[in-house]
């Protein structure tokens, strides 16, 4: 194992260790239970498909959303609030590489969560739905497989976010809170800018981030295309990346 996957597996097991990847576990587990169990004995008597399940469940990665940022909230500013960081950076290991370890850790939380949701559902969809698998309409499966494809580069770009804020202010509390209630408030305030057709804040990363948009309805505003919002982000994430570089590496502990 080289030394940057073991930064990497020493992550995993913090975050264990810290009882987030069982939370996280098990919040994914029982939301998805929750949800089957109510789609079933409410849609109990109408024509709800297996395949109609496996689509609500799209709708849940949204909310999945606050998972990832608890963690990539506290990756870094977690070492400074527990005292840990000064042991973490007198090893012989450069700062950049440490940082690079934690936000791989970030990004494969992403990954995780977004497998596991689709696996619940899938399990659970078969446990209540099983009888209707075959009804399968053309083109459901590449939806579904769309949606949770643009669900994961969402969750990607709000936990680089919510590092970056982790990063910058080395403050929990702060990163956690503001990335929760920016993730409430910003589609609001998006949906308002665009019927007021203020066009310019098609240019603001968030208003680009729901790549859905562009296949499963319209653009927030006029101009905007699928190229657009993938250069928006790309740029976005390499200055977020850039920023979270340079504080972490130069600023004294």
């Amino acid at each position: 194992m080289t030394p940057f996957n073991k930064l990497v597996l020493n992550e995993h097991i913090k975050q264990f260790k810290r009882g987030r990847g069982i939370v996280l576990l098990g919040v994914i587990f029982f939301l998805n239970l929750a949800v089957a169990i109510g789609l079933k004995f409410t849609l109990s008597d109408t024509n709800f498909t297996f395949w109609d399940y496996l689509n609500v469940s799209t709708y849940l990665i949204y909310m999945l959303n606050f998972l990832t940022v608890i963690i990539a909230g506290d990756i870094v500013s977690g070492e400074f609030s527990q005292g840990t960081v000064k042991s973490l950076l007198t090893r012989p290991i450069s700062r950049f590489k440490i940082l690079k370890a934690k936000y791989a850790t970030v990004l494969l939380s992403v990954g995780y969560v977004i497998g596991l949701h689709l696996l619940l559902a899938f399990c659970f969809g078969l446990l209540f739905f099983y009888s209707t698998v075959l009804e399968m309409n053309d083109g459901v499966l590449l939806n579904v497989l769309l949606k949770y494809i643009f669900g994961a580069v969402e969750m990607m770009v709000y936990a680089s976010f919510t590092m970056l804020l982790s990063i910058v202010t080395r403050r929990t509390l702060f990163s956690v809170s503001f990335s929760m209630f920016f993730l409430l408030a910003i589609k609001l305030f998006l949906v308002a800018m665009s019927e007021l057709n203020i066009v310019q804040f098609k240019y603001l990363l968030f208003a680009n981030t729901n790549l859905s948009q562009y296949y499963f309805g319209s653009p927030l505003f006029p101009g905007m295309t699928l190229t657009f919002s993938i250069s928006v982000i790309l740029i976005h994430m390499i200055l977020f990346i850039v920023i979270s570089v340079l504080s972490f590496v130069r600023k004294d502990v």
